[in-house]
């Protein structure tokens, strides 16, 4: 690898590391590219992989258009999933050293065959086992400031934890498009929306990861779960608070965060 990528996956590390709101990486990489931001990722994912932890699979990342625009990008961004931050249904996560806890509740992907790109709809419902129920904990390592998708892409989208619930729902039958979600922290309900803001429909989600994790060289195979992207606005989050997320059709997830 590019000795100046892993100088910069170093640098990830190291603001990982700490307790404070550091600088964008543009700042010490201005000329990144989106492309070499997800080779610092990989670097940092594979000192994971080589120290024990195993690739759960991975996520689409700001997959609403607004979103999108906001941030200057002309797709969403992709991130990896590692085993050490999947929490059970109603199990605590800690959020102890997060600068900014955010949560968004999402569509999971559970892959019945490996998909490999490029991919067309057809093919990605062919491959698809059942959906589940799923929210992802982001660690905002920006804190509230502004930050570059160079930056996301690096810092893998700021991944931190992800609750899967149950059961496993067949596809057959479903159109995600209207799948509705509520999120309630502390019973009072927060946001709702439908999966239709993901991309039009979280299928599209899922071609968009195979076709770009094929054209980064990583692998989706039988058994990884995909998520598809936030269905409503992330909502801070922090110790104490109790969530719950009911989709129409998909079932129902809690959490409990904690220190």
């Amino acid at each position: 690898m590019d000795a100046r990528l892993t100088e910069l996956a170093d640098w990830v590390e190291q603001e990982l590391a700490s307790l404070h709101t550091g600088s964008d990486i543009l700042e010490h990489a201005p000329k990144l590219t989106v492309v070499e931001a997800y080779g610092v990722q990989q670097a940092l994912m594979e000192r994971c992989v080589a120290a024990g932890e195993h690739v759960l699979g991975y996520k689409a990342a700001f997959t609403s258009k607004g979103m999108q625009a906001a941030f200057g990008l002309v797709e969403p961004l992709i991130g990896t999933l590692l085993a050490s931050r999947l929490f059970g249904d109603f199990t605590p996560v800690p959020v102890r050293g997060f600068l900014k806890a955010i949560l968004e509740p999402e569509v999971g992907v559970l892959l019945r065959t490996d998909l490999s790109g490029p991919v067309t709809r057809l093919d990605v419902l062919a491959a698809i086992a059942g959906y589940l129920p799923c929210v992802e904990v982001a660690d905002l390592r920006s804190g509230d400031k502004r930050f570059s998708p160079q930056h996301a892409a690096a810092f893998n989208t700021f991944n931190a934890g992800n609750v899967f619930g149950e059961p496993l729902t067949s596809s057959a039958g479903i159109d995600l498009r209207t799948e509705g979600v509520v999120l309630r922290v502390n019973s009072e309900v927060r946001n709702s929306a439908t999966a239709v803001e993901v991309l039009g429909d979280p299928i599209n989600a899922v071609v968009f990861l195979a076709n770009k994790a094929a054209e980064l060289g990583w692998p989706l195979k039988a058994g990884m779960v995909l998520m598809t992207g936030g269905i409503v606005p992330s909502v801070g989050v922090g110790p104490g608070d109790e969530i719950q997320i009911d989709f129409t059709r998909l079932g129902q997830v809690r959490l409990r965060i904690i220190d």
